[in-house]
């Protein structure tokens, strides 16, 4: 997921197509098996790009966190299958 194009320098549909795999990402590693797997054996799923797109995101994932939307009922305590890594806008030539 590290090579997502999170970063506003591109078509809005582009941003919003790139979003929608990152959430796609963290659904499986929260819930399918396969993407379970994948976390514990290589951790989490790393989310970079521009700080202007993710300093959003991290806060609602922040506030599914608290409100228990990020994990299975009965499961135990969450563990996040992801990580904001926030990058300096691309450069543009």
């Amino acid at each position: 997921m590290r090579a997502l194009a999170l970063h506003r320098d591109q078509p809005v549909h582009l941003i919003a197509a790139n979003l929608r795999k990152a959430f796609s990402g963290i659904v499986a590693g929260n819930v399918k098996e396969s993407g379970i797997r994948h976390v514990q054996a290589k951790g989490p799923f790393e989310i970079s790009g521009d700080p202007e797109l993710l300093a959003p995101l991290e806060a609602m994932l922040k506030e599914f966190v608290a409100q228990d939307r990020m994990k299975l009922p009965g499961s135990g305590a969450y563990e996040p299958s992801y990580r904001i890594i926030s990058e300096a806008t691309p450069a543009t030539p």
